[in-house]
C-alpha cells in the first residue's frame, strides 16, 4: 500500500470506527504529493458545477464504468467501483436552478466554503476520497461527490476485468431468487456476506448493493433508477423509514427482483 493511502484510511478510521482527523504537515504533503489528500476546493457554484459534470460524462462511456465496477468485485479494488454509481447520477442529473445558496435539493450540490472552518479543512475532499477507497463511495447521489468521483476515475490506471467478475455479479444477483418475496436490501446483504461470494464486508456490501440500485439493476417500476425517473432528495426516503440505504435499493424488495432491461444497458449484456 502507498504511504500516502494509508495516511488516508488512517487519519479518519480506527477499530472503533470514525475519529477526530489528525494529520501533521508533513504527512499531508506525502498524501498530498502521492495523489491522495487535497488541499480544500475553491468555491464553485451550481451552475458552474453542472457545467464540470456534463463534461466529465461526456468523457466517459457506460461501458468505462461498468468495466471498473466488474474489475473490482475480485480485486477489491474499492476506488475503480465507485464510478458506476456516480456516473449514472450524474449523466441522469436534469436541468435545473437550484432554489437555494447553500444547498440544492434537486442535485445534492452544496458550496464550498469560502472561509472554511477547521472541521470543514479536515474534511473537504479528502474524507470523500478516504470513502472512496474505504468502501467504495458513499454520497454517490450529491454532486460534489459525484464529479469529484469521475475527476478521480479519469486518473486511475486503465484495467481490463475478467469472466471470473461477471461470475462474481452474477452469483450476487442470483441470491436474490433465494430470499423470500418481502426481503429487503439488507437480508440481501446478509446472504452475500454469508456466502462469501467476495472478499468483502457488509459495509462494502452495502454500498455495492448501493450502486447496482443507483444505476438501476435493483430497481422497481414504483422506484425506478435516476436514469428512467429523476428523484430529488426529498422523494428519496422509504415511508417506513426503517433503512437508511440509498434510493431505490431502500424501496427494494425481493419481489422486485433484477431489472434486467437496465442491467443490459449497464453492463453491456443480457443478464
Amino acid at each position: 500500500m502507498d504511504r500516502g493511502l494509508k495516511i488516508l484510511l488512517d487519519i479518519y478510521w480506527c477499530s472503533k470506527g470514525w475519529k477526530k482527523p489528525l494529520i501533521s504537515d508533513e504527512d499531508f504533503e506525502i498524501a498530498k504529493n502521492e495523489g491522495y489528500m487535497f488541499d480544500y476546493p475553491a468555491p464553485v457554484s451550481h451552475e458552474e458545477t453542472l457545467d464540470q459534470i456534463r463534461e466529465i460524462t461526456s468523457r466517459i462511456s457506460p461501458a468505462d464504468v461498468a468495466n471498473t465496477f466488474l474489475y473490482s468485485l475480485s480485486t477489491r479494488k474499492l476506488e475503480y467501483r465507485s464510478a458506476l454509481g456516480s456516473y449514472w447520477y450524474a449523466v441522469s442529473i436534469p436541468p435545473h436552478k437550484s432554489t437555494e445558496d447553500h444547498h440544492c435539493y434537486c442535485c445534492g450540490w452544496y458550496p464550498w466554503k469560502i472561509t472554511p472552518d477547521a472541521y470543514e479543512l479536515s474534511h473537504g475532499l479528502n474524507v470523500l476520497n478516504f470513502e472512496r477507497y474505504k468502501w467504495g463511495g458513499v454520497r454517490h447521489v450529491q454532486a460534489n461527490y459525484a464529479l469529484f468521483d469521475l475527476q478521480q476515475f479519469l486518473k486511475l490506471p486503465v484495467v481490463e476485468h475478467t469472466a471470473e467478475d461477471e461470475g462474481i455479479l452474477h452469483d450476487i444477483l442470483d441470491c436474490v431468487n433465494e430470499l423470500e418475496p418481502s426481503n429487503k436490501a439488507g437480508a440481501l446483504q446478509k446472504l452475500i456476506t454469508k456466502k462469501k461470494i467476495l472478499r468483502s464486508n457488509k459495509q462494502e456490501i452495502d454500498v455495492l448493493l448501493d450502486i447496482l440500485g443507483i444505476c438501476g439493476v435493483l430497481s422497481s417500476d414504483r422506484n425506478p433508477c435516476y436514469a428512467v425517473r429523476f428523484c430529488g432528495e426529498s422523494d428519496r426516503n422509504p415511508p417506513e423509514f426503517t433503512n437508511d440505504r440509498s434510493y431505490p435499493v431502500n424501496h427494494w424488495k425481493a419481489s422486485d427482483g433484477i431489472c434486467k432491461e437496465r442491467y443490459k444497458i449497464v453492463f453491456g449484456k443480457e443478464y
